[in-house]
């Protein structure tokens, strides 16, 4: 159950959501392998990033209908990665105008 911490919510994402640490240190933005029960004394920008995350990462997953998580995957790539929508749509063996609608409506394409 996420209580709040980093720690519990580091475990909801291993454990349910089966993402691996290197994964989830980058999602975070730090290093969880080095977190300790007492982070909150070197509390720093990527502390404040964690916490902020997390409700969002370990809480609103199961929420959310399989199209916006799906959504949101796609516009993580494109921005935080910066992968072209052709790119993307090469990927998902798809055109890069079916992406396009897609990324404008969820349910325009069937899994």
């Amino acid at each position: 159950m996420y209580d709040g911490t980093i720690q519990s919510g580091v475990a909801i994402l291993k454990d349910k959501y089966k993402l691996n640490e290197g994964t989830i240190s980058k999602l975070l933005g730090l290093d969880i392998t080095t977190l300790d029960d007492d982070y909150m004394s070197n509390y720093t920008d990527q502390t404040n990033h964690a916490e902020y995350a997390l409700p969002f990462l370990a809480g609103t997953l199961d929420a959310t209908s399989d199209d916006a998580k799906l959504s949101g995957v796609i516009d993580g790539f494109m921005h935080y990665f910066d992968l072209s929508i052709e790119a993307l749509a090469l990927y998902a063996e798809i055109t890069p105008a079916e992406m396009k609608n897609f990324i404008s409506d969820p349910s325009s394409l069937s899994y």
